[in-house]
């Protein structure tokens, strides 16, 4: 296994990351608002996939980081909430 921190930059509003095995879920998020850090296990050779969901004020910046690889990087819309999903 091998020890990630996955972590998000973004100076206002809340959010959830939820990190998964392939099709198989443990319904623990990773990070929730406040929770800006975690520390993930990601076993050699598989496949994860993340979701995520952030409501802040329009134009509000935001990056999702595992280690020091930017996962998603953008500003949050009009609506004031983003969502989205990847596969790491």
């Amino acid at each position: 296994m091998n020890g990630s921190i996955l972590r998000i930059d973004i100076p206002r509003g809340t959010w959830m990351v939820d990190v998964y095995k392939e099709s198989n879920d443990n319904g623990v998020y990773e990070l929730v608002y406040p929770v800006k850090e975690a520390s993930i296990s990601l076993q050699k050779d598989h496949l994860y996939g993340f979701d995520y969901n952030i409501a802040a004020p329009k134009q509000t910046p935001f990056k999702l980081f595992l280690d020091d690889e930017v996962l998603v990087e953008g500003k949050v819309g009009e609506s004031g909430y983003v969502r989205g999903s990847g596969v790491l």
